[in-house]
């Protein structure tokens, strides 16, 4: 028999950040912006002592780490060609540059996931873990990420 669990959500909105797509071949290889939102879907086995999935008022640490990857930011993938360009910029007060694999909202939705669950899963001793993400840049584009579980 397969164990139940619960899940709650929780959507972090309002992070304008800019970025580009440097491999792409149309507009988007040019710095462009919007401002994106987290969805978040947690899940537990067994609920907290007020019989939640997660304390949504214990956020705070996510939602500092969302402000300081994403508010007001430039995000560029790790093998941009102008890196050196951005790093320079940072350190003259332009930009505030954040930097990893694949800045895309694919990309953005997996190394979100990755490090939100650790926060999660440190936080509630591993009794709660983060189950799936979407990652909006407008109303109309978004990618999710959900690991395949084993």
């Amino acid at each position: 028999m397969k164990e139940e669990h619960f899940v709650s959500t929780k959507r972090f909105v309002g992070f304008p950040c800019t970025h580009r797509q440097w491999k792409a071949e149309s507009h988007c290889k040019f710095v462009h912006g919007y401002s994106r939102e987290f969805y978040f879907e947690f899940a537990c086995s067994k609920f907290t002592k007020e019989g939640w999935v997660v304390d949504f008022g214990g956020l705070k640490k996510v939602k500092a780490w969302l402000d300081h990857m994403f508010d007001h930011t430039f995000l560029a993938s790790e093998d941009d060609p102008y890196m050196d360009k951005f790093v320079q910029m940072e350190k003259d007060g332009i930009i505030q540059l954040r930097v990893f694999d694949n800045i895309g909202m694919e990309g953005t939705a997996r190394y979100v996931f990755h490090e939100i669950n650790k926060m999660i899963k440190e936080d509630t001793k591993d009794r709660a873990w983060l189950q799936r993400i979407e990652v909006r840049e407008n109303e109309k584009n978004s990618a999710i990420y959900e690991p395949v579980r084993r």
